[in-house]
């Protein structure tokens, strides 16, 4: 498993989430080609929810028809994504993948999850104020007294809204379940920084 930039890839597989085609509709053509640059690199493209931005005109489908042409996509379905054909959840070797909205079937029995539906980033105060950085959440999370580890993807449109994970808690019953403080948030850089170091509660 390895993080490139806003993707992760697990060997030849590549996965990505919170597209939502049709937030920002000028932005859609840049997106789609972004996508296409990296799925290129691939055997598959796993889409780990929310490809359509929900009550928005969307090209979402013209999306699926360039991108299948050029790569296997497998589709888990997000909470924005209703008349979208795909999996609640997917499993790839030791990962479970799912969007994060909801509690997937066979939640219990994994060892390492990959969600998104957060679209985590975080702050990073200075002198003058601060930045806003995407970035992944990796921790862990016990579960029937056993540790199971975890990464949250960041959104893969860089033009989504952001929660900033030091300020404010995220949305996904994960982090209504779980204690998330002591997690790390990963930026897209690669640079690793403790949430209790950055913290403001």
């Amino acid at each position: 498993m390895k993080i490139l930039g806003d993707a992760l890839s697990i060997g030849k597989k590549v996965v990505i989430a919170d597209l939502h085609f049709g937030l920002v509709p000028f932005y859609d053509r840049e997106l789609l080609e972004k996508v296409l640059r990296l799925a290129e690199k691939f055997q598959t493209l796993v889409i780990a929810g929310d490809i359509r931005h929900l009550g928005k005109k969307s090209p979402f489908q013209d999306f699926l028809n360039k991108i299948s042409g050029i790569v296997e996509v497998l589709i888990v379905r997000g909470n924005h994504d209703i008349g979208i054909s795909g999996y609640k959840s997917l499993k790839i070797g030791r990962y479970s993948i799912f969007h994060g909205h909801a509690i997937p079937e066979g939640f219990l029995n994994s060892k390492f999850f990959i969600f998104a539906h957060a679209h985590p980033s975080v702050v990073i105060s200075s002198e003058i104020g601060g930045l806003k950085e995407r970035a992944f959440l990796a921790g862990e999370i016990e579960i029937q007294d056993e540790r199971r580890k975890l990464l949250v993807l960041p959104a893969f449109n860089e033009l989504c809204s952001s929660t900033a994970v030091n300020l404010e808690k995220p949305a996904g019953f994960v982090f209504r379940r779980f204690k998330y403080h002591d997690w790390d948030a990963i930026l897209l850089d690669g640079t690793v920084l403790s949430l209790k170091g950055i913290s403001k509660r």
